[in-house]
């Protein structure tokens, strides 16, 4: 079942223009991203996440199920991204520091959209960098689940190939940190201009803590 997040009209409005700016644009060869971060309000709706059959950084299968119940931090990206990928994984992680106890429960995961290179192994090694949030999850899977899971999200990725390179390829994509309650609804989104202050205080409030 899809996560339905109720927001007013305008924001409505301006949360479908801005994703769909940063689906269209992406990032030049994951360069600068594009979208602004959105605040929750009342009434309408939008269908952001949903159900999604994947696997984990230790190879075992995993759904948006094993996750219920605990909020979740959701960055979508891939393991050979030079500064965007990192960068956002750190503004998790340094939000996590600021959340400290409050938010023991918030669980942070990494999805992968280059399922092609991004095997559990390469993702077992990549989470545990320094600076990264503690206890983050990468998920991979085969093409067509990530492809849905992209589509459940409205994540837009594509490879770019570098013809100089023997067909080497850098991936981009829309950089958008998502947060998610613990019933699988959007709370909100955060992007590059969103600070780790910005968004531990926003995790802190919808937590009730």
């Amino acid at each position: 079942m899809k996560a339905r997040l109720h927001m007013t009209a305008p924001f409505k409005t301006f949360l479908m223009l801005t994703l769909s700016m940063t689906f269209m644009t992406g990032l030049a060869a994951c360069g600068q991203p594009v979208a602004q971060s959105g605040k929750v309000a009342t009434s309408g709706t939008a269908d952001i996440g949903g159900a999604y059959n994947l696997v984990n950084q230790d190879g075992q299968a995993v759904t948006d199920q094993t996750y219920a119940g605990r909020p979740q931090l959701i960055y979508f990206g891939f393991t050979y991204c030079p500064d965007i990928c990192p960068t956002a994984l750190m503004q998790m992680g340094m939000a996590q520091e600021k959340l400290a106890e409050k938010g023991k429960d918030v669980q942070y995961i990494f999805i992968s959209v280059d399922p092609e290179r991004d095997t559990p192994d390469i993702l077992a090694q990549y989470v545990t960098a320094n600076g990264f949030p503690k206890g983050l999850i990468g998920l991979t899977g085969t093409v067509e689940q990530v492809e849905a899971t992209k589509a459940a999200y409205k994540v837009y990725s594509t490879k770019v190939i570098d013809e100089a390179s023997a067909g080497d390829y850098m991936v981009d994509h829309s950089s958008i940190i998502y947060f998610m309650d613990a019933k699988g609804e959007l709370v909100e989104f955060f992007t590059h201009n969103s600070t780790p202050n910005d968004i531990a205080t926003r995790v802190r409030v919808a937590i009730g803590k």
